[in-house]
């Protein structure tokens, strides 16, 4: 046990298809990846019925015969689907962990939520009917995203695929259950204004004050989801309820999902445009038809659009899209038991046909033709897929549909992403500013990522899945000096549970490397002591610090806050332990913070054990303290620590401070991994 001593002294001033295959071609140049050729293999998905619509369940490799742009193709790998009734509910039923094989063709869902195109009584019968279906009709493996589409926003990814059900459901009952505009016009940008700003208030002052501190920040707050394409302010006056806006964005989407193999399901809630719409949705039918999106469309108004005037001849416009993608159209969501058991049984029985092409980075579409042997079969297969292409060809869409792939997918599709490490260390009692997350950058792990000029990119998601707080930055990496690189940002985070992710993506190759991690941010103390997770450090050369935020800027303070400023013991000789620790390590320091708030003179005794997380095997760690320093409440002690011998595997690290006079503690782990 050791007494925590006051010790001033000054600050130290330095700081700073079953796998997507990973083509070599990405560490060359566009110009390669355009003209050369690999080998991939090529996974297609087919729905077989007898005459009388049964599905036929009995066939083997050998009754198929599959084309690829008019040519014989010889299949080498052959799967069948047949899925079984469901035996739990959502709620009892647990997520497959991320790490856990999944096939790359199992059963994808996308729910659209057509804001737009609905009343209030059709988007409450919507989420009732897509609920229902989450509920009785979803398999373990089956992954689901949550899409919606409203008159300021446009299209909006809410939850991207996942086959955690339960973040599902939660996102389907978040979406907005009233239309944005309900006078025939429209509503003006005034009006749209002023609601925003009633939903603002509702959500408390201390979130306005954060969402202004960020704005200050330079980053892009959004408390609901993300926002695929949002629609220009169009300036004053009314905003016009036009169903082309929703043509048009879906069929930008539709282009962006062309490179998630195999069927896309699209349930579409729905009360449609008026039929001088049709060969618009003709189009978007096709446009996703062409990415191998099949779209049910499920009709919210069913027969009270014959009450609504505009929106009467709706189901013309519904019908085409279901009938050009392959899909089928449901007359009336009220009938949503019904419909969700004809979805499951149009979906869950399929073969999967696998064969060996040379591929080549050129974008081009190849069209597939499947037939069956046995006679009086009718098969259903995907039309075709795209090859695919340089990043630098991808439009906008395509690209931020690949990063939300990249960044918030369990099991990306567009690419296999490298791996780094990133620890979370919340720092302060305060909401100002109180959380900074810390990074390595392993050049050696990840150098075909950090080639030239890359995008960082901060993600923070909250409890709800809702992206709180998205941060971009350019680096172009081949000015930095070439030492050890770790990049920090400074948060200000309202107190909940939240995931976190960096993300490093080339911006000529798209190459990128995905770090994650969780942190629980505490509400303000208002008496007692407080420890937080330590910086670590560890003996190293010099390094190099790189701040992604711009910082905020403290009353009586010159210049904006920085990590030095966090953890004054920074020096040349040691650098932050963000995760791996070598085997020959004797020796750890510690930047601990601890607030005492509301107690007079306190007498506090610090204890520090290390875990050994498979044995359970416990042991207390001489320390010494070898500076402090008092900031405001807070305490900040440079701690040393002589660790045992240390055999491979993960450790934690238990740090216990208690305040004798008032009786309070206070404890704080950090885990890292022995190599």
């Amino acid at each position: 046990m050791k007494k925590l001593p006051f010790i001033p002294i000054a600050c130290l001033l330095f700081f700073t298809l079953l796998a997507n295959p990973k083509p070599a071609q990405e560490k060359k140049s566009e110009t390669q990846l355009q003209h050369e050729v690999i080998v991939a293999l090529k996974l297609i998905q087919v729905y077989v019925t007898d005459k009388d619509g049964n599905q036929v369940k009995d066939l083997t490799k050998d009754d198929f015969i599959l084309y690829d742009n008019g040519k014989l193709q010889i299949i080498t790998d052959f799967e069948k689907h047949f899925l079984s009734k469901l035996d739990k509910n959502v709620e009892e039923a647990k997520p497959i962990p991320p790490e856990a094989p999944l096939s790359r063709m199992n059963r994808k869902f996308f729910i659209l939520l057509d804001i737009l195109g609905n009343d209030e009584v059709g988007i409450i019968q919507s989420k009732k009917a897509a609920l229902h279906f989450i509920d009785t009709q979803l398999h373990a493996e089956d992954e689901v995203g949550i899409l919606s589409f409203t008159l300021i926003t446009g299209l909006n990814i809410h939850t991207y695929l996942t086959t955690d059900h339960k973040k599902i459901r939660n996102a389907i009952k978040k979406a907005k259950e009233v239309p944005v505009g309900k006078t025939p016009k429209g509503p003006t940008l005034e009006e749209e204004r002023q609601r925003a700003e009633e939903e603002a208030n509702k959500l408390g002052q201390e979130r306005r004050q954060r969402a202004e501190e960020e704005a200050k920040l330079g980053q892009e707050s959004d408390t609901s989801s993300m926002w695929i394409s949002p629609f220009k302010d169009p300036g004053s006056g009314h905003i016009k309820r036009n169903p082309l806006n929703l043509v048009n964005e879906v069929s930008e989407a539709a282009k962006a999902m062309k490179y998630i193999p195999g069927y896309k399901h699209i349930i579409f809630f729905s009360g449609g445009a008026p039929s001088r719409y049709y060969q618009a949705y003709k189009r978007m039918g096709r446009e996703l038809a062409s990415s191998n999106c099949i779209v049910y469309t499920i009709d919210s108004m069913g027969t009270r659009a014959h009450f609504k005037g505009i929106w009467s001849q709706s189901e013309d416009t519904l019908k085409i899209v279901a009938d050009v993608s392959g899909g089928k159209y449901f007359k009336d969501v009220k009938n949503y038991e019904k419909i969700s058991v004809d979805i499951h049984n149009i979906t869950n029985n399929y073969y999967v046909l696998g064969y060996y092409v040379n591929e080549k980075w050129d974008g081009r579409y190849h069209e597939i033709k499947v037939e069956v042997k046995r006679k009086g079969c009718q098969v259903s297969a995907q039309a075709g897929y795209f090859n695919p292409k340089p990043f630098t060809r991808l439009s906008d869409l395509e690209k931020k549909l690949h990063l939300i792939d990249l960044a918030l997918s369990e099991r990306p599709y567009f690419q296999e992403p490298l791996r780094f490490s990133l620890v979370t260390l919340p720092y302060s009692n305060k909401n100002e500013s109180n959380l900074v997350l810390l990074s390595e950058i392993p050049i050696d792990k990840i150098g075909e990522v950090v080639i030239e000029k890359a995008d960082i990119i901060t993600l923070i998601l909250d409890s709800q899945n809702n992206i709180v707080v998205s941060n971009t930055v350019e680096i172009n990496f081949s000015t930095l000096p070439q030492k050890t690189i770790f990049c920090y940002t400074i948060l200000s985070l309202l107190p909940g549970s939240y995931a976190c992710r960096t993300v490093i993506r080339n911006q000529k190759t798209g190459k990128g490397a995905v770090a994650s991690s969780y942190v629980n941010i505490p509400r303000p103390l208002d008496s007692g002591l407080r420890l937080y997770p330590p910086l670590l450090l560890i003996p190293a050369g010099e390094s190099f610090y790189l701040k992604l935020s711009k910082g905020q800027i403290k009353e009586g303070e010159e210049k904006p806050l920085s990590l030095i400023n966090i953890y004054p013991f920074l020096s040349n000789e040691y650098s932050p332990l963000v995760e791996e620790l070598t085997i020959e390590t004797s020796m750890l320091l510690a930047v601990l913070r601890c607030s005492i708030i509301d107690i007079p003179e306190p007498d506090i005794n610090v204890s520090v054990y290390l875990v050994e997380n498979k044995s359970g095997k416990k042991v207390s760690l001489s320390l010494s303290i070898l500076a402090s320093e008092s900031k405001e409440e807070t305490d900040i002690l440079l701690i040393e620590l002589q660790l045992p011998e240390l055999l491979p595997g993960k450790y934690s690290l238990e740090i216990i401070a208690e305040e004798i006079t008032s009786n309070s503690s206070s404890q704080v782990t950090r885990t890292f991994i022995v190599k």
